[in-house]
């Protein structure tokens, strides 16, 4: 049995930023070209904020792992004056 389109859109896929963003700008080029009847566009919009979504998830996710690396980096760098207090005095 095949699933609808509406069923393959809300299982999560494993979908990169690059894949989502270039699937998104593909969706706003057809929107943009206007050639599309109402039901077309209303149902490709739909699939555009979905990716909208997906793309800004990914973006948060990754600022989120930034920062976080940031911190630890921030937080080894205030331990590295000790030890470099220790190797002068090795010197």
């Amino acid at each position: 049995m095949t699933e609808s389109p509406e069923n393959q859109d809300s299982k999560p896929t494993a979908k990169s930023f690059e894949n989502a963003f270039s699937e998104l700008e593909d969706v706003v080029r057809k929107l943009e070209a206007g050639s599309l009847s109402l039901d077309e566009a209303t149902s490709l919009f739909e699939s555009g904020m979905k990716l909208a979504t997906k793309c800004n998830e990914i973006l948060s996710t990754s600022e989120l792992k930034i920062t976080r690396l940031q911190a630890n980096f921030a937080e080894q760098m205030n331990l590295v004056p000790d030890l470099d207090e220790n190797d002068d005095e090795d010197a």
